[in-house]
């Protein structure tokens, strides 16, 4: 959770300092709320797809168990309630919770890909120099040089 808390909080406000810089002064609203709605858009997007992955990947191997042969009393409650695994046998909470744990596993191995491409695309981005003052912020003509 800390390295998710500073990874995140280090790169957001970057984001928008660095597209407030990017745009006239006139459109500095319009920039900062199209920066707040394109992350909402994006994280439901992610938590959509990334949730549709763990569900999949759950429902797979909590279905293998069950065939598998291991004890499945309590598999399938387990699956849509997770506070059913606290009151599972011990030998079954483990496998559980291991199962549990395969597939948010699966869920950083197929993020982490992701993450690196925009990494990557973060590079091709070009630098531009921040502004320091209001007055060159709002490009009045008379402050020009």
């Amino acid at each position: 959770m800390a390295v998710l808390g500073i990874g995140i909080g280090a790169v957001l406000q970057v984001l928008v300092i660095s597209v407030q810089n990017s745009v006239d002064h006139s459109d500095l609203g319009v920039a900062t709320s199209g920066v707040t709605f394109f992350r909402s858009i994006g994280g439901s997007f992610g938590v959509a797809v990334f949730g549709a992955i763990f569900a999949n990947v759950l429902t797979g191997k909590l279905a293998a168990q069950r065939s598998g042969g291991s004890p499945s009393g309590g598999l399938g409650e387990a699956q849509a309630n997770p506070r059913a695994v606290a009151q599972l046998p011990p030998a079954l909470h483990n496998l559980v919770t291991h199962i549990y744990s395969d597939s948010i596993h699966v869920v950083f191995l197929v993020a982490v890909p992701i993450a690196l491409v925009a990494f990557a695309l973060s590079w091709l981005l070009p630098e531009i120099r921040l502004r320091y003052t209001a007055i060159e912020a709002a490009d009045l003509p008379a402050q020009k040089k």
